[in-house]
């Protein structure tokens, strides 16, 4: 019942130090999303507030200005509900697509930044959704694509008979009793944040290769009244979602089935598709264990995408202030460049690694020949390393 994307989404790490990729369940009324979401947030001991906009109106949403008479000036204050989730827990958004328009403006600062009014939201708090189609919704409303964009759109499978009786049997009291095991949210965080390092800087290679391969497959919102707007469609924002969706599946070990969903979710099968075919070409090694010197790589010149997809992988590894081993590895990559330009690689694919490495201020000793080779490319794009 995808529970385990459920899962993978909860505990995504992004930018900013915050946790969980938004994600929207779409399905008939009455098959169980709301259930399993509020059971899988009660299973890691997540604080689950459910909103239902079309129900709750703009009060639930912060948008109700309020005087400040000693300060003469308006302010938005916090719904009571935010409080539950003052530390951390889950924002469960029901039945989205009932949501007026003009509340849809509001549902942006929530599902991409976590604000709520004037009041942003512990980085724990992580947002899902659930949907029915417009067309049968209660006051069914099509999401406006800024707002579809900021989602991972999955389409709910209903249970199975087994799946049904399971749920029925499970040994509650029938009046709403509780999970009897709770796993440890904060555990699970620390698990995902020891290994997110190197599936982020793989799956960063992969994507940064194929958007320079296929840059047409970037930023392609709908046109007005195209029903694909109120779903997944590729953008700047949706293909980084996709990303950290791609490294949370091999983080949390998501089948081939789940990850493609997954990844499918937020940028459309068509992208998608396109995406994941590329990845099943590649070939990819271990960006710590190359830049170790564990294992070595070799330059193909009928394999350009590939060798970009290894050299960014690298560098999305180096790069971050905080990741380990950080000079000893940036000196490395600088010596693999030297290689390349040595073995007359394509000027074009070494680049963009040299700029990120020059521009996070990560000159080493190896990188002089790197440079007096390629500057002029460098200068061109604006980077002058000194």
């Amino acid at each position: 019942m995808k529970t385990a994307i459920l899962k993978a989404a909860l505990f995504t790490p992004m930018s900013k130090g915050r946790w969980g990729l938004p994600i929207l369940q779409w399905s008939g009324p009455g098959e169980g999303k709301t259930s399993v979401i509020e059971e899988v947030c009660a299973t890691y001991g997540l604080p689950c507030v459910t909103l239902s906009p079309g129900e709750m109106g703009e009060g639930a949403f912060g948008v109700i200005p309020v005087p400040d008479m000693k300060a003469n000036v308006l302010r938005y204050p916090a719904p009571d509900w935010v409080e539950k989730v003052a530390n951390g827990g889950v924002v469960f958004i029901d039945e989205m697509s009932s949501t007026p328009p003009a509340l849809q403006p509001p549902l942006l600062g929530l599902l991409f930044a976590a604000r709520i009014g004037g009041t942003v939201l512990h980085p724990r708090v992580r947002r899902l959704g659930a949907a029915n189609p417009p067309e049968i919704a209660a006051s069914g409303f099509d999401l406006a694509p800024p707002v579809a964009n900021r989602c991972g759109h999955i389409d709910w499978t209903a249970p199975t008979v087994n799946e049904h009786a399971a749920y029925m049997l499970r040994g509650t009291t029938g009046s709403g009793g509780e999970q009897t095991t709770t796993l440890n949210a904060e555990r699970e965080e620390e698990r995902v944040m020891s290994v997110w390092p190197e599936a982020w800087a793989t799956a960063v290679g992969l994507e940064t290769a194929f958007l320079q391969r296929r840059p047409e497959l970037k930023n392609q919102c709908p046109k007005a009244g195209d029903p694909k707007a109120g779903r997944a469609w590729p953008s700047d924002r949706s293909w980084e979602n996709a990303t950290r969706a791609f490294a949370s599946s091999q983080v949390h070990g998501l089948s081939f089935s789940e990850r493609d969903e997954f990844v499918e979710s937020f940028i459309g099968r068509g992208a998608g598709g396109e995406f994941l075919s590329f990845i099943a070409e590649q070939d990819l090694p271990s960006p710590s264990d190359l830049l170790d010197g564990k294992i070595t790589f070799t330059h193909s010149s009928k394999r350009l995408d590939r060798t970009a997809a290894v050299l960014a992988a690298c560098c999305a590894l180096v790069t971050p202030p905080q990741s380990q081993h950080r000079d000893k590895r940036a000196e490395s990559l600088w010596r693999i460049l030297g290689g390349l330009v040595k073995g007359k690689a394509d000027q074009d694919v070494l680049v963009p690694t040299a700029m990120a490495l020059a521009t996070n201020h990560l000159l080493k000793k190896a990188a002089t020949d790197v440079l007096s080779d390629i500057n002029p490319l460098l200068k061109a794009a604006g980077v002058s390393p000194k």
